[in-house]
């Protein structure tokens, strides 16, 4: 589900963080400038094969630099059969980071 940023970072706040995970899909590089407090990385590219480490009955609130990156990124989980994603579009990180 794509949300904006002030709510993604609201709805993310308030969820139970035991059944929750924070993920950023920006590559090695953007992640070595910053990341949002508790996130797990998996860059985009490596996210068919880790995907695994994201427990599927979690709810997931995807970012990136902009929002393309988490889009693509919901639907890879979705398709997996993830049931609870968001993702922050438009924006992403450097908005994100402000409102954290």
């Amino acid at each position: 589900m794509k949300i904006n940023c002030r709510e993604f970072t609201q709805m993310y706040k308030s969820a139970d963080k035991n059944k929750s995970t924070l993920l950023d899909v920006r590559n090695n590089e953007e992640v070595q400038n910053g990341s949002l407090p508790w996130s797990l990385h998996i860059p985009i590219v490596d996210l068919e094969f880790r995907y695994l480490e994201i427990p599927s009955d979690n709810e997931v609130f995807i970012y990136c630099k902009s929002g393309g990156r988490a889009e693509k990124a919901e639907m890879f989980l979705t398709h997996k059969g993830f049931k609870k994603t968001r993702y922050a579009s438009p924006g992403g990180y450097e908005e994100l980071k402000e409102l954290f």
